[in-house]
């Protein structure tokens, strides 16, 4: 795992690709930072990020082992990325009767009552939304928009 020296960003991570010449690599992001990187692209470009995400032609993606540190990002041959997602993979389908939400604010993965979601039960959800293209998203206020409803 590198530390790159600052706060984890699209400039910083495009830094740190063009100073080290990285080419057929693939960077992870700790859950935390991957959420700050998706919603610093959301408030410059004032739309989604596309999943997966290319920066430089570096694949930029989600930790889902858990294996990075925050503020660290993990650098691996984009082939053994394939690896990495097919060993972890488990079952992303939702429960029956169960419904995705997210944050109509900010994007964030919530819960129907707008709670931020952690740890498995987050990638679980984020897994579903990207593996069916016509995944079904309510939206919600979520607790991490607080201020922008009240």
């Amino acid at each position: 795992m590198k530390y790159i020296g600052k706060q984890i960003t699209i400039l910083s991570i495009k830094d740190y690709i063009v100073d080290n010449g990285l080419t057929d690599k693939a960077i992870l992001l700790n859950s935390k930072n991957f959420d700050d990187v998706v919603l610093e692209y959301k408030e410059f470009y004032n739309e989604s990020m596309s999943v997966p995400y290319n920066l430089l032609g570096i694949l930029i993606t989600e930790d889902y082992t858990k294996t990075v540190p925050y503020n660290r990002v993990g650098i691996i041959d984009s082939d053994d990325l394939e690896c990495q997602n097919y060993c972890f993979e488990e079952n992303y389908d939702l429960y029956d009767d169960e419904k995705a939400y997210r944050c109509g604010f900010c994007g964030g993965i919530v819960d129907k009552n707008g709670n931020e979601l952690y740890g498995e039960e987050r990638s679980r959800i984020i897994q579903y939304i990207e593996k069916f293209e016509n995944s079904i998203v309510n939206k919600t206020h979520g607790y991490c928009c607080k201020e922008e409803w009240q």
